[in-house]
């Protein structure tokens, strides 16, 4: 497949139509198991992760940490593509906070009701009838977005280790589980990623099916914030886009059991759809949303950090599928790739990841 949109699924929303780009950032302490994530330098630094992307996406670069998050290997977090595209999009960008460890120094609006996740596999993700609560607020927000006139928004995420929670939500609700999610890293760690889920889903057979029950003992705050925005632009006539991979099909599972049929839409990289240790596909499929798949290549960026994209590293996050579609759905793929460059040059001088971004 050539650079450029496929159409695998419909619906596809007109991206003429997406009036805001909306990335929701939390974290769970799931994200601090030892190689189940590679979201930053370190499993402690992962819970830094998500401020330090919404900072970078909305100021140029991060302000709590003069510092681009990178993983292990000093790969660059995927916002480095939102980020530089953003000029080819001509779409507001406004920074969600849902359950942040470290609050965002960026003006942003926050899911009051929200806090940081606890591990999956110790005990419950989230106090009791938090989740309802998210779902509820955030659901305000997207039916406030959509009656002021918007007509469709895309929702991004960034929270570390989220396609284990994900994972364990879909299961945990009867559908797709661990076996259909990626991973930042190019080894998906499913073995892992099995025995944390199988804790947690185990815990939550006694909520037999109650979906906000199944998300405060094994999910997390960020896809039920998502899938209340979500909820609330269909409520009101709008059209919801998900920017991301696999773990949309945990904001899709709650969606759907929660009696939402509306059309919405997964936007997603070729690095997800090439993925074999996952199904992005099979996601769409199982809860009936479209799909479409934005392919680039940086196999001759001047950097390491970039090319390793195509090498099946990070694949996704910080909406930038979504950000994909958007640029190339109005703009050659040579330019796409050359803002992507600039954006990577600006922030370390040219030299690779993890300096202190410039500017």
């Amino acid at each position: 497949m050539l650079d450029g949109v496929s159409r695998i699924r419909e619906p596809v929303i007109d991206p003429d139509r997406i009036g805001l780009f909306m990335v929701v950032g939390g974290v769970t302490e799931t994200s601090t198991i030892p190689g189940i994530s590679i979201a930053g330098p370190s499993p402690e630094a992962t819970v830094w992760t998500p401020t330090l992307d919404l900072e970078y996406l909305a100021a140029g670069r991060p302000l709590s940490l003069d510092i681009v998050p990178v993983s292990p290997e000093g790969l660059p977090t995927p916002a480095v593509i939102t980020r530089g595209l953003l000029p080819l999009l001509g779409t507001p960008v406004l920074a969600a906070a849902s359950g942040l460890k470290h609050p965002l120094r960026v003006p942003h609006v926050t899911v009051p009701s929200s806090r940081p996740g606890s591990r999956i596999d110790e005990g419950p993700a989230l106090p009791r009838d938090t989740a309802e609560a998210v779902f509820r607020e955030a659901r305000i927000l997207g039916e406030s977005l959509a009656t002021a006139g918007l007509e469709a928004a895309m929702i991004g995420e960034t929270i570390p280790a989220g396609t284990t929670t994900a994972g364990a939500i879909m299961e945990a609700l009867g559908g797709p589980g661990v076996e259909a999610v990626s991973s930042s890293s190019a080894s998906n760690p499913k073995e892992l990623k099995r025995r944390v889920v199988e804790k947690a889903v185990a815990r939550a057979a006694g909520c037999r099916g109650d979906v906000f029950c199944v998300v405060d003992e094994v999910g997390d705050p960020v896809h039920v914030a998502i899938a209340g925005i979500a909820a609330g632009l269909l409520d009101a006539g709008a059209q919801a886009v998900l920017a991301g991979g696999t773990q949309m099909g945990a904001v899709l599972a709650i969606l759907r059991g929660l009696g939402y049929t509306g059309p919405v839409m997964i936007a997603t990289t070729g690095w997800i759809y090439d993925d074999p240790s996952s199904s992005i596909t099979g996601i769409a499929e199982y809860y009936n949303a479209g799909l479409a798949v934005s392919r680039i290549s940086f196999h001759d960026a001047p950097w390491r950090g970039l090319r390793m994209y195509d090498e099946g590293y990070v694949k996704e996050g910080v909406g930038a599928g979504g950000a994909l579609y958007l640029a190339l759905s109005r703009h050659d793929p040579d330019r796409v790739r050359e803002a992507v460059y600039r954006e990577y040059a600006r922030i370390t001088g040219g030299e690779g990841a993890g300096v202190a971004p410039k500017g």
